[in-house]
């Protein structure tokens, strides 16, 4: 399977990476606290724009657990779905198509959950299959060349709905990429097909960015019960009196 970084330096994953980046680089700005965790694509600061100073960049391996220092970067080994942090310790945490190259998605997404403090964000991308590319990416199922990494990709609706089942609130999406895989080398943001997109068929662009916040479950006070007599705009009937009135 290739592997995300080597995605990333083809001209195709370039540009994916270019509109990628973009996304990240406006969603984390707005994103504050002591750490920041990036899974996958090691290759890559999507942390760049972050003000967040204490950044993590993680990457799966199963060479014994190393951490190079940078700056205020951290660059370490570990497993996604056994992250080897406290819980609720993480202020922001973002996986650039990690779900899609994860084996297990389910899990990732829990520890992700677990390790993030009450009202923190996540923030993902990942290839969208009502897209031009993901056409292409249903034909591989009749001997088509591979040409996106990751084991499986998940739509944009079955993601929200797993985000949901764990009490994460989505509050921002878009959607980018609406160039075939057959005119990479003719590729420009700025390109007429990008702003129709964008206009007429948003949910058809290929790539997704979704940014959610971590929810806990609160109790919600309601105070004592309290019987009203009053009935919108007069008295509550009182059926009994309606009842002797009907008998005389």
């Amino acid at each position: 399977m290739q592997s995300l970084d080597e995605f990333y330096t083809t001209q195709l994953g370039r540009y994916a990476l270019a509109w990628e980046q973009l996304q990240f680089d406006k969603l984390v700005t707005d994103c504050f606290g002591y750490y920041a965790l990036q899974l996958g694509a090691s290759s890559v600061d999507f942390l760049r724009n972050s003000r967040i100073n204490n950044k993590i960049i993680g990457e799966e391996s199963f060479l014994p657990l190393t951490q190079i220092r940078g700056g205020n970067r951290s660059r370490i080994g570990l497993l996604y779905d056994e992250l080897p942090f406290e819980s609720e310790s993480i202020d922001l945490v973002i996986l650039p198509h990690t779900l899609e190259v994860a084996i297990d998605p389910h899990a990732v997404l829990r520890e992700v959950y677990r390790v993030l403090i009450p009202n923190g964000r996540l923030i993902l991308t990942g290839f969208n299959l009502i897209s031009l590319w993901g056409m292409r990416y249903q034909l591989q199922k009749f001997g088509a060349k591979p040409f996106l990494p990751g084991r499986q990709f998940i739509s944009v609706f079955q993601m929200k709905d797993w985000l949901h089942l764990l009490s994460m609130s989505v509050d921002r999406g878009i959607f980018g990429g609406y160039r075939s895989t057959l005119s990479v080398e003719k590729m420009r943001s700025d390109s007429w097909i990008e702003k129709a997109g964008d206009r007429w068929w948003p949910q058809c662009g290929s790539l997704y960015a979704l940014s959610a916040k971590k929810v806990l479950p609160g109790t919600k006070f309601v105070g004592k019960a309290i019987n009203k007599k009053n009935f919108l705009f007069g008295t509550r009937a009182n059926i009994n009196n309606l009842k002797d009135r009907v008998e005389e």
